[in-house]
């Protein structure tokens, strides 16, 4: 699930932005406050920029005709800006009901909203038909098990798969492990649902790889790294 960041060097990849979807409804309802807070302006909300240089990588791909499917779209800046700059059709997949209404209202604002569909529900289990694109920016990090994720999004995927996760090697992934760490020991004291998972990029790949997928571009920003796939 999307949601805003810090500036990029000191950008967290935490469970502000990333929480796992194992049909815990608290995880939709944390979600759900936050996403009410900024959709009805008590909170501001701003693109962050991880999600803006997906979106710029994305662009200079060309989306003009495409479909694409965002799983955990959060409220749908990167999919609405997709579809503005010539996506043919778009699906956006979210736990949070009010994430999908603010996407529903940022797209009938932008005037796109009869090519794009947002439904609730988890990434990994909601089935949908087969897009040109598939999108994941910070889910895959919200997921303790990422397998089943990966699974349906790659057959999903007819061309191109793209994705934002928390950066797993060096001195950068071992930052981000120790501060995960201490975040999760922090959400079982305090009964909290969310939690953020540093998965091995390299293990993504391989499994993209073996999905008939081939990378196009790999480039770290921040604590983040950002992956576009193509179909060989």
């Amino acid at each position: 699930m999307s949601d805003e960041e810090g500036k990029v060097p000191t950008e967290p990849a935490s469970a502000d932005c990333c929480c796992p979807t194992d049909a815990d409804a608290r995880i939709a309802r944390y979600f759900d406050r936050r996403n009410e807070r900024r959709r009805t302006g008590r909170e501001k909300y701003e693109v962050g920029n991880v999600t803006r240089r997906l979106l710029e990588v994305l662009l200079q791909r060309g989306p003009e005709g495409h479909s694409v499917l965002e799983g955990g779209c959060g409220p749908g800046a990167l999919l609405v800006g997709l579809l503005q700059a010539g996506a043919a059709a778009g699906t956006g997949i979210d736990l949070s009901p009010e994430a999908i209404e603010y996407a529903r209202e940022r797209a009938a604002a932008a005037g796109v909203s009869d090519r794009v569909e947002f439904k609730v529900g988890d990434a990994a289990l909601v089935e949908v038909p087969a897009h040109d694109w598939v999108v994941l920016d910070k889910v895959i990090c919200c997921y303790p098990h990422m397998e089943a994720l990966l699974a349906r999004t790659t057959a999903e995927a007819k061309g191109v798969f793209a994705f934002a996760v928390p950066i797993s090697w060096g001195w950068r992934g071992a930052l981000i492990k120790g501060f995960l760490a201490v975040e999760s020991t922090f959400n079982r004291v305090m009964r909290r649902a969310c939690s953020a998972y540093a998965h091995d990029i390299r293990s993504i790949e391989a499994r993209l790889r073996s999905a008939g997928f081939g990378s196009v571009i790999s480039e770290n920003m921040g604590m983040w790294h950002i992956g576009v796939f193509a179909r060989d």
